[in-house]
């Protein structure tokens, strides 16, 4: 019997990071719509804890404000 290859599920903050490793910039709709992370400021928080330089602004569009984030290379 052979089983299947079960690859490592990444978490929640593994892959926000990683977006915003490569470049990126995110903010709580792009999670939600690209990863399914609903609580976005949570593994900010996570990251920072953690030592990632997670820089941020806050952002009007069509009347709502929102936070995005990033990583600025070093």
């Amino acid at each position: 019997m052979t089983t299947p290859r079960h690859t490592p599920i990444k978490s929640q903050n593994d892959t926000i990071k990683a977006h915003m490793l490569a470049g990126n910039v995110i903010d709580t709709w792009q999670a939600y719509k690209l990863y399914n992370i609903t609580c976005l400021a949570q593994r900010i928080h996570d990251l920072r804890k953690a030592g990632l330089s997670v820089q941020s602004k806050m952002v009007t569009r069509n009347g709502k404000s929102f936070s995005e984030y990033w990583v600025e290379e070093a």
